[in-house]
């Protein structure tokens, strides 16, 4: 496999540096408009009686899209463009949510959902393909921490939305807005120059999984970390003694350590070995998680400890795109970036429900336990790809 730059190391041209702009901040939009609508659509269909088993049904059909339209990305992308692919996702996107305001019942969500999980895999998959692309090899982990800390903030805007406009489906009608002006975003970027065009079928997915383990399977590790503690952190905190408006108000203040920390941890990826960087942040991240029970319930404590580790876990996100941007390239780039999509998406199903029997065996601190073990399964996938590989960072094939 052959992997050549895209540019020359030390300049971008001026279409790229436009394009990445149009990039990270419509991903910002569409990271707003999720943001807005998880909680929504749970709040609306439970104040229509909808059960809550029902509701996580409803949402698992936005997930569910990832299995089917993943394997067709790549192929998407080398023949329409990367820019082309997001707008038409994003359409999609938009489509679907004004159809969930003018429609807001259980029926009529569950196909409306599925549609808007197809735009929103396409989205992250090809987007993330894009970025990596255009980003030089020196300046590519700085890059990816600001598109990280932009998607960050962009869905911690969503409950913040909802406190402003209501919880009713006027928020539906402004996320599609949003996803809107997205569209018009990512139509300013370079979309004649299609970095992905008339590359040879790349390699199969599992064939990028033995190339770089670590790096397309970081996402299904955190995504599984993230989704149990985004649904039942508040109610660990609650068991230990917290108040329910301070336990909830923790997802916020996690949510910007998320923000501040993945730039700062991009531009040390810059300059250090990736793997290695990866192995710490994985060890942080397991004794942060298990130190929380001994800070709880003092709120001050608590959050400074969640912000500092919830960061280091985020930072994980960052360095596995980092290093699937230095490791491929060309229609292999595309082809991972489907790939830790799909990890992502396979990961955010499975983590509430394992972390949720372990709660059920040991409650409550099943909750740390079961993140604690999701981190320490994946510890040596980094700890060997750093042992293997090289003393500064890993270099694509040649």
């Amino acid at each position: 496999m052959t992997a050549t730059p895209l540019h020359p190391p030390s300049s971008m041209p001026p279409a790229h540096r436009r394009s990445l702009v149009a990039a990270i901040a419509s991903m910002g939009f569409v990271n707003l408009t999720m943001g807005i609508t998880f909680p929504l659509t749970a709040i609306i269909l439970a104040r229509q009686g909808v059960s809550p088993a029902m509701i996580g049904l409803n949402t698992a059909a936005q997930a569910l899209p990832v299995f089917f339209v993943t394997p067709l990305v790549p192929r998407a992308i080398a023949r329409l463009g990367p820019a082309n692919l997001m707008i038409v996702a994003i359409l999609t996107a938009a489509l679907a949510l004004l159809l969930m305001a003018l429609y807001p019942n259980l029926h009529a969500w569950f196909p409306l959902r599925f549609l808007l999980g197809v735009g929103g895999t396409i989205l992250w998959g090809s987007s993330e393909a894009w970025i990596n692309a255009l980003a030089p090899d020196e300046r590519r982990g700085r890059i990816v921490g600001i598109y990280g800390a932009a998607a960050a903030t962009g869905f911690a805007l969503g409950p913040a939305t909802l406190a402003v406009m209501g919880t009713d489906v006027t928020p539906l009608f402004f996320a599609s807005a949003m996803l809107v002006l997205a569209a018009f975003l990512t139509a300013t970027a370079d979309r004649k120059t299609n970095l992905f065009a008339g590359e040879a079928t790349g390699s199969a997915m599992w064939r990028l999984l033995l190339i770089a383990p670590a790096a397309l399977l970081v996402n299904f590790f955190f995504a599984a970390s993230e989704e149990a503690l985004v649904t039942f952190f508040p109610l660990y905190s609650m068991k230990l003694g917290m108040g329910e408006d301070a336990a909830v108000s923790l997802l916020t203040i996690s949510a910007i350590g998320a923000i501040f920390v993945q730039p700062l941890v991009g531009m040390i990826a810059d300059k250090v070995n990736a793997y290695a960087f990866m192995t710490l942040l994985v060890i942080l991240s397991i004794a942060g998680y298990a130190a929380l029970p001994f800070f709880l319930p003092g709120f001050i404590a608590t959050a400074i400890a969640v912000f500092v580790v919830v960061g280091f876990a985020n930072g994980l996100f960052t360095l596995g795109m980092v290093v699937v941007g230095q490791t491929f390239s060309g229609r292999e780039l595309a082809g991972a970036s489907a790939f830790t999509t799909a990890m992502w998406g396979t990961g955010a199903l499975c983590g509430a429900p394992f972390s949720g029997w372990l709660m059920q065996l040991w409650d409550p601190h099943g909750l740390v336990l079961a993140v604690c073990l999701i981190y320490l399964i994946y510890l040596p996938f980094p700890l060997v790809a750093w042992l293997r590989g090289s003393a500064r960072r890993p270099l694509k094939k040649t």
